[in-house]
């Protein structure tokens, strides 16, 4: 089995209109930049081919948000980001993930059908390559970066490399979701969990044990009556996925899986105040926006914002008391004014 090390580091995005997505990002969630050096050295892997890609902290996550371009390619072979385009539209196309052995990593996922989509190596980008000669690891150009066709499996892709540093705690170039320096600002927005559509949900739960480590994959948690479908949840790497299998033909999950097959349909997310974000987004993108209910009858407010075709998913938000503000006080932060 594969064994995960430090945490999720990139969600990542497949998108039409990179400006756009950064702009509904920053405008309605709050995003920031951040790991713009090694965003710029991804984009510089291919200079000619017009890819663009960036790289924001929403949610105390790392998204990284690439656009292809339709004469981009990587090592003569289509980009990955280009085919998830044109096959399924603006999508999660992934998670990445640092992993201990990754030509065990390679031998077990192709051994369970899933195809290399994209193999380099992992010393491409200097930033993941060179950690000054304290940390560097030895040996990085006979260890190589993948990106796994892990869809029909596990609902999402998989990028993965072994780490070229020594010591994590030395390195500056990547932070793990959840894990910034400092501590979390009052009033941030928190990404709670990925939910994802699968035909399957005995499948994809015997896929997900026969890949994972028990070190880096949580015991389930049953879900029942979800809105005509049924779920779980696990922690994969430090980040929560749900995965939602269609109980009735009518339900939203199974309209997902024909237009779209397996993958993220929303990211939820907690704020002090989902309702402001909700509104910017129908005024400023004019994008429809629901409000709802838990289906265990929790009256906390939580609003689905229908904004596939500008990131990739769409955003449920639901509000929560912010741990680090007490109880009728206002927190101010660099998000307060945006919530």
């Amino acid at each position: 089995m594969i064994t995960l090390l430090y945490g999720c580091f990139h969600v990542e995005l497949t998108v039409s209109d990179l400006d756009s997505a950064r702009e509904f990002l920053a405008g309605v969630l709050g995003a920031e930049p951040i790991e713009q050096q090694l965003a710029q050295e991804i984009q510089n892997l291919l200079p000619q081919s017009g890819y663009r890609v960036d790289h924001f902290d929403c949610g105390q996550a790392t998204f990284q948000m690439n656009q292809p371009s339709t004469s981009g390619s990587y090592r003569e072979s289509k980009s990955v980001h280009q085919a998830n385009l044109e096959r399924i539209g603006p999508c999660v196309s992934n998670l990445n993930f640092y992993v201990d052995n990754i030509l065990h990593a390679r031998d077990l996922l192709s051994g369970l059908g899933a195809a290399i989509r994209t193999e380099g190596p992992s010393t491409a980008v200097r930033s993941l390559a060179d950690y000054g000669p304290a940390n560097s690891r030895p040996g990085g150009d006979d260890r190589p970066f993948l990106f796994m066709g892990t869809r029909d499996l596990i609902g999402l892709d998989l990028e993965i490399m072994e780490p070229n540093f020594q010591r994590f705690a030395e390195q500056s170039a990547q932070y793990p979701c959840f894990y910034r320096p400092g501590a979390p600002q009052p009033g941030a927005l928190r990404l709670e969990r990925l939910q994802i559509a699968v035909p399957d949900l005995q499948s994809t739960y015997r896929n997900l044990v026969r890949i994972f480590a028990p070190a880096s994959l949580s015991k389930p948690n049953r879900l029942e009556d979800r809105s005509r479908a049924m779920a779980f949840r696990v922690w994969l790497g430090g980040i929560e996925l749900e995965y939602l299998q269609p109980s009735s033909q009518e339900a939203a999950v199974a309209a997902f899986l024909q237009q779209h097959g397996p993958g993220v349909m929303t990211i939820e997310f907690s704020a002090t105040n989902p309702t402001a974000i909700a509104t910017r987004a129908r005024t400023d993108w004019s994008l429809p926006t629901d409000p709802q209910l838990y289906p265990n009858g929790d009256l906390s407010h939580r609003w689905l914002i229908r904004s596939r075709e500008a990131v990739g998913f769409d955003v449920g938000i639901a509000r929560v008391a912010d741990p680090f503000v007490p109880e009728g006080v206002e927190g101010r932060s660099r998000f307060s004014e945006r919530q």
